[in-house]
């Protein structure tokens, strides 16, 4: 009876005892989407259509009662909810990741002009390796985004050039994510823009895209925000396009076909991409007018839906561009016939009709083909499933 009597004299101050929680390693972040099957299935990458949400969750390593455990809320087992295991209460703040869209604190490898590159541009050395670029990064709070985890339903950026777009395209793009966990006077926090010293941001910090949906095209809309990298490298997977670090003009749309129809489409060249790709009629010119200088008909006329269509690349040839000495200097996709006074679309190719390209510091945009000046062009029409 004494032996019981003390068990239960002891057994009140047992069940108050507090756990014993630490966090012991680098927490990450894993997210998933919303209508995700299993439910608990989670990664580093995820990719959604605007529309859908992403959930992103907190995975902190610790010890719990001197147990081995990895914190998180995502529902995994093999996760341990803090909260549920009534640890003391911690702050989590969260940030956005992001890249400038050009040099701002580092100098560029080519005098003078600001954008990324890991090659010479311009010039009779124009496209000569130079090294890899270091692309910078920095961070913003997001002061809406608190707890274990996080809904997130756009890929809205905070740099003022990539915010240079659409209304109706801000919100599409791709996006990295931070969290900072404290406790009392310590803090944990999961990789952010720490992780590229060298200019390319590791692969463990957490990803996101938003895109408008399965085409080519709409694939093509998660890579806003961007930067533009002249003579981006990188193989398959490895690309720094695929990687959405920097993309010139010719990776970028790659990448996209990649995600959407041709998968084991190789990265290359605007002339290997002319000379692989299924090439629609032949060559013809185009010139850009203006209010005070009307339309010079083209030498030949492209017609929507036969000659061209949403989704066929323009492969450009800028006319009397000395500093630019190859045959094709830059490729652009065809986004939608518009016509010349604000009507109804007329059918036809001209320099009103919107394309979108990346060839300056303000990344993948969506501008009238007439903005490219005197040029001449070659209809690209990409294939299911081509490999070259």
């Amino acid at each position: 009876m004494r032996l019981l009597a003390t068990a239960l004299l002891f057994a009140p101050a047992l069940a108050s005892a507090s756990p014993r929680c630490e966090l012991t390693g680098t927490p990450w972040l894993e997210g998933r989407l919303l209508r995700a099957i299993p439910a608990w299935s989670t990664a580093r990458v995820v990719d959604a259509r605007i529309g859908e949400t992403v959930d992103v969750f907190v995975a902190a390593p610790g010890r719990l009662d001197g147990r081995t455990v990895i914190f998180g809320e995502s529902g995994d087992r093999s996760r341990r909810s803090w909260t549920a295991a009534s640890c003391p209460d911690v702050n989590i703040g969260w940030s956005s990741v992001e890249p400038h869209m050009q040099h701002e604190g580092s100098p560029s490898p080519n005098k003078d002009i600001a954008a990324y590159a890991n090659a010479v541009v311009f010039g009779e050395h124009h496209g000569k390796w130079i090294g890899y670029d270091r692309i910078e990064y920095f961070e913003s709070p997001r002061p809406a985004l608190t707890g274990w985890s996080v809904h997130l339903t756009d890929a809205t950026p905070s740099d003022p050039i990539a915010r240079r777009r659409a209304p109706n395209l801000l919100r599409l793009g791709v996006m990295r994510l931070k969290a900072i966990i404290e406790i009392g006077d310590s803090t944990a926090a999961t990789p952010g823009a720490e992780t590229a010293p060298a200019g390319m941001i590791s692969d463990h910090v957490f990803r996101y895209t938003f895109r408008k949906d399965d085409t080519f095209v709409g694939w093509l809309t998660s890579f806003f925000n961007v930067p533009y990298l002249f003579g981006s490298a990188g193989k398959g997977k490895r690309s720094q396009a695929e990687r959405y670090l920097g993309a010139d003009c010719a990776d970028i749309l790659v990448a996209a076909l990649r995600r959407s129809i041709a998968p084991a489409l190789q990265y290359s060249s605007v002339g290997e991409l002319v000379n692989r790709m299924h090439v629609v009629g032949k060559p013809t010119s185009l010139v850009p007018c203006s209010d005070e200088e009307p339309c010079a008909q083209p030498e030949r006329r492209l017609h929507f839906g036969k000659d061209v269509q949403r989704g066929d690349l323009l492969a450009i040839d800028y006319i009397d561009a000395s500093e630019l000495p190859r045959s094709w200097d830059h490729i652009v996709a065809v986004i939608e016939d518009r016509s010349p006074s604000n009507g109804p679309p007329d059918g036809l190719l001209g320099p009103e009709d919107t394309v979108a390209e990346i060839g300056s510091a303000d990344g993948l945009k969506f501008a009238p083909l007439g903005d490219q000046g005197h040029i001449r062009i070659a209809v690209l029409r990409p294939r299911q499933g081509a490999s070259h």
